[in-house]
């Protein structure tokens, strides 16, 4: 009777010492969740503050693929005139 006493106590003592754990945890969740909220008020405030750069960059992408453009027909044209010309 006293080995099964002492089995239920160390049983107990356990499920005593995982509730703590899970107390734990749901603490650190809890702060988690927190810091996350936090994070993605960032990463909106972010995102669109670089909006306007996104823009300027394509309008000088496209500058600088129709500069690529007119340089390669400058060099047809070139090339042509000195075969030809």
């Amino acid at each position: 009777m006293a080995n099964d006493d002492r089995r239920i106590e160390r049983i107990e003592d356990k499920i005593d010492g995982m509730s703590e754990k899970i107390g734990d945890i749901n603490v650190t969740l809890r702060a988690q969740h927190e810091s996350l909220k936090l994070h993605m008020k960032r990463s909106d405030s972010l995102e669109e503050a670089i909006k306007p750069l996104q823009k300027r960059k394509s309008l000088v992408d496209a500058g600088l693929k129709i500069i690529g453009f007119l340089a390669v027909i400058a060099a047809i044209v070139e090339c042509l005139y000195t075969v030809f010309g």
